[in-house]
């Protein structure tokens, strides 16, 4: 799927109440990864984490445990988590998604789960 970052972060925070910054990225590194944290306006709590690596784009999104092991070998785009735990985090290539309505549903979960 074509989707940029910043299209993305939108996409995701349609119809939440959600503020985007940037925890993990010091001022002086800006050449490495830009992580942009997707938190609940409320609490604070993240409940997603958009990326570039590579030219790829990803979302770390959380997930409930008994489903990830599914969805990690049944979707080559659905990975283990790769910067929070592999126990309740996923992480999706958003090249190799086909459906924004699955997509819609796993950050829907991840911010009902985060609540």
């Amino acid at each position: 799927m074509e989707m940029t970052k910043e299209a993305l972060i939108n996409f995701s925070s349609e119809g939440k109440r959600v503020i985007v910054d940037e925890p993990f990225n010091a001022p002086d590194h800006r050449n490495r990864i830009v992580f942009d944290a997707l938190r609940h306006e409320a609490s604070k709590k993240i409940f997603g984490l958009v990326y570039e690596k590579n030219e790829v784009l990803y979302i770390d999104l959380k997930c409930h445990p008994a489903r990830i092991d599914e969805l990690v070998g049944t979707f080559p785009y659905i990975l283990p988590g790769q910067h929070f735990t592999k126990q309740h985090w996923i992480t999706l290539d958003i090249s190799q998604l086909v459906s924004k309505k699955e997509l819609a549903n796993l950050i829907d979960e991840s911010y009902q789960l985060t609540e």
